[in-house]
């Protein structure tokens, strides 16, 4: 097995494949459910009065920073707390947390309200930013809600949107939010009161008694929202900051020991020659492996199984029925987290990396590939 060479009996025919910009099959605009939803936290901040905030700025150079510096600092801050931003819409965001979909994962929905609060700390930085600019402070508030949510690609992009009710629910709260304060509907509240953190922070139910004349008894019990805020005591506040890394830390160190028995392995290809041999091969160094030669057969396992259970899919590209970029972006809707590598003789790498900036270089190798290349690629892959 030093040589894969001999196994790849459609590496010719799968040379100098041209891609087109429409592989995935899908118009500019056009919107397809991947057939999958579950429970998420979905989140939206938005910028307060943002017209008249840049009514007086003249210069359209001016007003591009204003709202550059803003949507920088909350997708940055976004980033690092495990969140997707799926989209912005002018002046706010919409985002969501892929983790979330697990409600044992307590640690991802404290990663929720912490990416809120992080960015209320943020203000001050974002002020002093725009300050330097010449612009306007700015202010803004952002909802949280839970639920169930469908996922869906959006046209030539391949990017992910997100349709259900904890969107509709957000769109509807986030103008019950103060300046600069995050607030969370009661569907989340009940998930977060049973969490170890819950009392690490402050909720206070909304006073929305001054809303009788604008919603119903039904409306007010059903858009009932609560206030979320740290403690002012510095003290208590450092010692959960500290709770927090070293809960993320340990995190961390259990999936860097773990066996490769632990780690599950996703591999499609429709030569079944490659397939046999590179199941093998895997196999003899104690990862979990599922393979298919069908990537419908695939696609519909990654769905229905858990789009979580695969630390690594390995596929290859030109298929019949349904290429590896149809799936790369299926998959990816499905687990903004899952690794995927592409082993495949198609030669049009680079016209690949221009259609899809997201996939690197790295993260395709070219048959005939050598059987240690392979392994010490899913081994630096995994373990990263």
């Amino acid at each position: 097995m030093d040589n894969l060479a001999n196994k790849n009996s459609t590496t010719n025919d799968k040379k100098n494949i041209h891609i087109s910009s429409n592989v995935g099959g899908l118009q500019d605009n056009q919107i397809t459910f991947v057939n999958f939803s579950n429970n998420y936290c979905v989140c939206i901040i938005d910028i307060i009065d943002s017209t008249n905030n840049t009514f007086d700025i003249l210069e359209s150079k001016k007003i591009k920073q204003y709202y550059s510096v803003f949507l920088n600092t909350m997708t940055s801050i976004i980033g690092r707390h495990g969140g997707k931003v799926i989209k912005n819409a002018g002046d706010n965001l919409l985002y969501y947390f892929p983790n979330t979909m697990n409600e044992s994962n307590y640690l991802d929905f404290q990663d929720v309200i912490e990416c809120g609060l992080s960015m209320i700390d943020a203000k001050d930085q974002v002020d002093l930013l725009l300050n330097l600019n010449g612009l306007p402070p700015i202010n803004y508030r952002i909802s949280a809600s839970y639920g169930k949510v469908e996922l869906a690609i959006v046209g030539n992009s391949h990017s992910g949107d997100i349709f259900g009710t904890p969107v509709n629910i957000c769109s509807k709260i986030n103008h019950f939010a103060s300046s600069n304060q995050m607030i969370i509907h009661r569907d989340l509240y009940q998930v977060m009161k049973e969490m170890p953190y819950f009392d690490d922070y402050m909720f206070e139910e909304l006073d929305r008694s001054n809303d009788v004349n604008e919603y119903s008894e039904y409306d007010r019990n059903a858009y009932t929202t609560y206030s979320v805020r740290r403690f002012e005591d510095i003290n208590k506040q450092k010692e959960i900051e500290s709770k927090i890394l070293e809960l993320h830390a340990e995190r961390k160190r259990i999936n860097q020991n773990k066996n490769n028995s632990s780690f599950n392995i996703l591999l499609i290809d429709d030569d079944r020659d490659i397939l046999f041999t590179y199941t093998a091969m895997i196999k003899s160094q104690g990862f979990t492996i599922t393979s298919f030669s069908n990537p419908y057969e695939a696609l519909n396992d990654f769905s229905t199984t858990n789009p979580y259970l695969y630390d690594l899919v390995i596929m290859d590209i030109r298929m019949p029925g349904i290429n590896g970029i149809k799936l790369y972006s299926k998959f990816k809707v499905m687990n903004p987290n899952v690794k995927i590598l592409f082993v495949s003789a198609l030669d049009a790498v680079n016209e690949l990396l221009s259609l899809f900036p997201e996939i690197k270089e790295s993260d395709i190798l070219r048959k005939p590939v050598e059987s240690q290349e392979l392994l010490d690629k899913i081994s630096t892959i995994i373990r990263n």
